[in-house]
């Protein structure tokens, strides 16, 4: 009768281990890391002075965006851009705005997005000699785990981007992200895994009352 009842202990014990484990395999699992988003390179030909066309309002940029998750893809909404000019050190003029249509990404997967736009006014403001833009992006992003998606989470951000002499910036600028949602690179767990948190809790209080921890 008693080696019954270690032999159900056992089997129990090892039950609660496994269920634990799997719950934090499932809660790991979920962690995602938000996409980096780039400014890879802009072309302004009215910046360019071997062409001489001041006049000219066609700005040219390409877009990057990098989704390093391992096993976890992403569905972006159409991502915003919106674009100033420095007239000095404090003050912006707008530009113009430009959209990269919306697309999936799979993990660990880099997508270049080359777009254009009509910029509005004079784009050959100069602070200390030098011209810069102001570029800012806003879109919304799904995160795809196994056949889930999350919740929409919105990501938006920006950067200052210096212009040379040539009309071009060539050197990739992070749009540093402003997560609305995600806290330290991971996003709330969907509604079908949160529950399994509390059941992991509970996992480590019982493993503590038999001594087991």
């Amino acid at each position: 009768m008693a080696a019954e009842s270690e032999n159900c202990c056992s089997c129990c014990f090892g039950f609660i281990i496994t269920m634990g484990l799997t719950a934090l395999f499932l809660w790991l699992s979920m962690r995602v890391d938000e996409p980096k988003c780039y400014i890879d390179y802009i072309y302004v030909p009215a910046l360019n002075k071997t062409l001489n066309s001041p006049q000219n309002s066609t700005l040219l940029f390409t877009l990057k965006l990098v989704n390093g998750n391992k096993d976890k893809g992403i569905k972006y909404d159409a991502v915003l851009l919106r674009f100033k000019i420095f007239l000095d050190s404090n003050t912006t003029r707008y530009v113009g705005n430009a959209t990269v249509p919306e697309f999936y990404q799979g993990h660990q997967k880099k997508a270049s997005k080359p777009s254009s736009l009509l910029a509005a006014g004079n784009l050959t403001s100069t602070v200390d000699g030098k011209v810069y833009f102001r570029v800012d992006f806003a879109t919304a992003v799904k995160y795809k785990i196994l056949v889930w998606y999350t919740k929409r989470h919105r990501l938006w951000g920006g950067a200052n981007v210096e212009i040379d002499n040539s009309g071009v910036h060539r050197k990739p600028i992070r749009l540093g992200n402003f997560p609305e949602r995600i806290e330290s690179g991971a996003p709330k767990l969907c509604g079908r895994y949160r529950a399994l948190l509390p059941f992991f809790v509970a996992v480590l209080l019982v493993l503590n009352a038999h001594g087991f921890t």
